[in-house]
């Protein structure tokens, strides 16, 4: 019984030197490429955050209050949701557009899936004025290092931006 025992406990012994084996990595080489989704640096907005940084940059839109009142959605799909007041109290309306965040040549872009802003003005024009403080939190995260911009991601409501440093 003894040997079957020691002969069992040599087994565990091996199967846990091999798993230890092909895990851990001790010359910390990992031998891959950096892939999406993993960075030196997560910056993440959450919907109140992006409301506020937008409603900072909307007014330089004519006929959009000086204080416009801005509500933003995180969708699981990816797709950022800014609805935001247009005219006067009780003559205005509701404009909303939907932005996709893209990652181009390691930059942040917005690129406009749908709109309704009734005729103000082209939706590119309001993801043009969003896209620039945006990205200069991406800036100011990295400090004074190069990086690229490697993924994108839009859970529990939040955008998570992803920096690698170069």
């Amino acid at each position: 019984m003894r040997g079957l025992f020691a002969f069992a406990l040599g087994m565990l012994a091996g199967a846990v030197a091999v798993v230890l084996w092909f895990t851990v990595d001790p010359d910390f080489d990992a031998r891959t490429e950096a892939v999406a989704g993993g960075g030196n640096i997560t910056v993440t907005f959450d919907e109140r955050a992006l409301a506020a940084i937008i409603a900072r940059e909307l007014p330089a839109i004519p006929g959009v209050g000086e204080r416009p009142a801005v509500d933003v959605e995180v969708l699981q799909e990816g797709l950022v949701g800014v609805t935001f007041g247009v005219g006067a109290w009780g003559v205005g309306t509701r404009a909303s557009v939907y932005l996709d965040p893209e990652v181009a040549d390691g930059r942040l872009v917005l690129r406009v899936a749908r709109a309704t802003l009734g005729g103000l003005t082209a939706p590119e024009a309001v993801a043009a004025l969003i896209e620039p403080p945006l990205q200069e939190r991406l800036d100011e995260a990295a400090g004074e290092l190069p990086y690229r911009l490697v993924a994108i991601r839009t859970t529990d409501r939040r955008l998570a931006l992803d920096l690698a440093l170069d």
